[in-house]
């Protein structure tokens, strides 16, 4: 009976140093992908991990008519997205993301119909995780993250339990930094029938990525070179030119910066599309950047660009409601010269 007894601490005590580690794990990987997460985006990883899809699916006409409707958006920056990523520490669950689908990879009945088997599959008790939650959140206030509204989060999340329910919305800074666009697939299901497929596409798509982040720093070289560089908006039917002279790369993003009490934001946020034309210092060489504005509302994303910019601080800080950030999408570089013929890249 002893023995007995002693194994089962044993067991209990191990479970426990893997669960932190797996947590520790987790949590890593997952600010290192998504810098912007707050607390209810780790809880939603995990809850989709070990729930997996939120509802049972009867009605199978109407869950497809909403993913013809997400389908039917295009995602911003959905070439640099990946094709699926593993929820939570355990990854009994995946995130099969949109894109995989708009970009010919999987089909979308395929997706579909592992998403339903996936929901339908039978899932824990809401009690069952409000057990694992307490083990897991405890793991994270050991790690002191110092999350931004880690505390409000918390109580959330707490509330939610209380009343029963687990099911909670991404932030409003994950949504606006990831665009999350995503369909939950059960393990087995995922790695019998889709993994090979999207692996080999990621193989592809690492490489045009890489070639990517080569152009997007190449133009931002070369803006940095030319100090600065004017950009053109509409307004209404009249086009608009004006000088600006900051740019910089974050998260994989080309980024410039303005007030939104100014015209040229409220003609950005009116129609993205702009172009800009930036001449290099001796007078031959010039550069055409043109393509789509997004605001980006991240308050980490503005501080970074201000610390990168300090004199920026005299007029701006990243919650004073004025600042704003926008990146650029869809974009196309032409370099020119009298010297030479034209090229462009892409990104």
């Amino acid at each position: 009976m002893m023995k007995k007894t002693m194994m089962a601490l044993v067991l209990a005590c191990l479970g426990g140093v893997v669960l932190a580690q797996d947590m520790r794990e987790f949590v890593n990987r997952e600010l290192g992908s998504h810098p912007q997460s707050r607390l209810i985006d780790l809880y939603k990883s995990c809850f989709q991990d070990f729930m997996g899809p939120e509802h049972l699916i009867s009605d199978r006409a109407s869950v497809e008519a909403y993913l013809d409707h997400e389908l039917a958006t295009p995602i911003e920056g959905a070439a640099v997205l990946p094709y699926y990523e593993p929820c939570g520490p355990e990854g009994r669950h995946v995130r099969v993301n949109l894109s995989a689908v708009q970009q010919g990879v999987v089909s979308k009945e395929a997706l579909l119909d592992a998403f339903v088997r996936s929901a339908n599959a039978g899932h824990p008790t809401v009690k069952a995780w409000q057990k694992r939650w307490s083990k897991m959140v405890r793991n994270i206030d050991r790690m002191q993250l110092g999350l931004p509204y880690q505390a409000q989060d918390r109580a959330l999340i707490d509330s939610v339990l209380r009343a029963g329910q687990y099911a909670l919305s991404h932030s409003p800074e994950y949504r606006s930094a990831y665009q999350p666009h995503y369909r939950i697939v059960e393990r087995g299901i995922f790695d019998r029938e889709m993994k090979a497929k999207l692996d080999q596409a990621t193989e592809i798509q690492t490489i045009k990525l890489k070639e990517m982040q080569q152009n997007m720093q190449e133009v931002q070289a070369y803006l940095k070179e030319c100090g600065a560089f004017y950009i053109a908006t509409t307004d209404g039917d009249q086009p608009r030119v004006r000088p600006f002279g900051v740019s910089e790369i974050i998260d994989g993003r080309l980024y410039i910066m303005t007030g939104k009490v100014k015209d040229v934001y409220k003609q950005m946020a009116a129609n993205g599309k702009f172009e800009i034309c930036a001449l290099k210092p001796n007078g031959s060489e010039w550069m055409r950047l043109s393509g789509t504005l997004v605001p980006d509302e991240t308050l980490a994303t503005k501080e970074e660009f201000l610390n990168r910019n300090p004199g920026l601080k005299r007029m701006y800080s990243a919650d004073d409601g004025n600042m704003a950030i926008l990146y650029i999408t869809h974009a196309t570089a032409r370099f020119c010269s009298f010297a030479a013929p034209e090229r462009q890249v892409r990104f």
